[in-house]
């Protein structure tokens, strides 16, 4: 599961990558192409709590991990062979889709498998694995576009369909309910006070990182970095934020979920604001970017954990919450603070984010304490593993 999550989430910043070539053969401008970079976060951002609902109905809903990995791939490769925008346009969507059926139900799926009390690791392994795809679908890209051209996108598709057959012959079996699953408007309304609570961190701690990623290069380049480094130093910032996930989810289950989030988030904040102090990209900057990425997306595994332990017998719905919604609901503060960095300057983009890291940490505090998980909660909650 952790292998098909790094392949499904290598797609993630295809399109980036291709907008270059796409601009020149498609004719369409910078406009257009922001507004292909929104659609394409939209579609796979917002439906996710869905999907993670109707699999938290149980029985055959499996398909929805290999279908997505699939479609993920299909769609990617399907971007570069694009002979129109509205071809695009589909891929996007249908891409959005892959991924919206992937990850609720591959996280309910890891979660619902494994030890409860060594949940917060193997929930790191499993996101981190996605972490850790997302610098190298760009990478093997650019090897394909530069050694065959566009016509030889198709080859992306190949692990994605490898991965999918995978999934579903040697996936973990969808937990079995006892009793009928409430909808998905009770499930909201019952637990109000947790989803909200629990949304809210993640999008906070989820504008806090896009800010920092967004901004990162353009910021180098600023200060008199070349494009590669400006690239590079994006990389450093995804990397070290997948290790941050994997340490984050083996502290998580000893030290206690609440209190790595916090602490991380905490520590996030120094090096955020440390990266609006640099005059040049030097030794700093790349300390900087390095531990920020580690502390942002330290808690970003635990936080995933915090969600599925408090609400237990909602595991895929809280995964779409926690792994979708707040990420796209992350991507929504890009835009007006790129109107800020315009007027401004970069400097106050990182000031944002990690003053977002330390209103994160505080409104932590506020969430409501999960229930009790373990073996006989579950029980009591219907869940069995079929």
């Amino acid at each position: 599961m952790a292998v098909a999550h790094l392949t499904n989430d290598s797609y993630t910043y295809m399109l980036p990558a291709l907008l270059p070539l796409l601009l020149g053969k498609l004719g369409i401008g910078i406009a257009a192409a922001g507004l292909l970079i929104t659609l394409s976060q939209a579609s796979s951002s917002f439906i996710q709590p869905i999907f993670g609902h109707l699999s938290d109905g149980g029985g055959r809903t499996r398909w929805m991990a290999w279908t997505g990995v699939a479609l993920s791939g299909i769609a990617a490769a399907g971007l570069g062979l694009a002979p129109n925008i509205a071809v695009v346009v589909i891929a996007l969507l249908a891409g959005g889709l892959g991924t919206a059926l992937y990850h609720p139900v591959s996280a309910a799926l890891v979660a619902a498998s494994v030890p409860q009390r060594t949940r917060g690791q193997w929930m790191s392994v499993y996101i981190s694995a996605g972490n850790f795809g997302l610098p190298i679908g760009p990478f093997v890209l650019g090897l394909i576009v530069a050694t065959i051209g566009l016509g030889g996108s198709w080859i992306i598709a190949i692990p994605a369909l490898v991965l999918a057959a995978l999934v579903w012959r040697l996936g973990p079996p969808m937990p079995r309910r006892a009793t009928t699953p409430l909808s998905f408007r009770a499930v909201l309304r019952g637990n109000r006070p947790m989803i909200a609570g629990l949304v809210s961190v993640s999008a906070t701690r989820a504008w806090s990182s896009a800010l920092v990623s967004s901004f990162l290069p353009l910021f180098a380049v600023s200060l008199g970095a070349s494009v590669v480094d400006g690239s590079r130093l994006l990389t450093l910032f995804l990397l070290s934020g997948a290790a941050g996930g994997l340490a984050g989810g083996w502290l998580a289950d000893r030290l206690g979920r609440d209190r790595v989030i916090i602490v991380s988030l905490l520590g996030a904040a120094p090096f955020c604001l440390l990266l609006a102090a640099q005059p040049s990209v030097g030794v700093a900057f790349v300390v900087a970017t390095a531990a920020s990425g580690m502390f942002l997306n330290g808690s970003f595994v635990v936080l995933a954990v915090r969600g599925q332990e408090s609400l237990p017998e909602s595991l895929g719905m809280v995964s779409g919450l926690m792994l979708g919604l707040s990420i796209g609901l992350g991507g929504l503060a890009v835009a007006p603070m790129a109107l800020l960095a315009e007027r401004a300057g970069m400097p106050p983009v990182f000031v944002t984010a990690g003053a977002l890291a330390i209103v994160c940490a505080l409104l932590m505090r506020a969430v409501p304490r999960p229930p009790r998980s373990d073996a006989a909660s579950a029980a009591r909650h219907g869940l069995e593993l079929a």
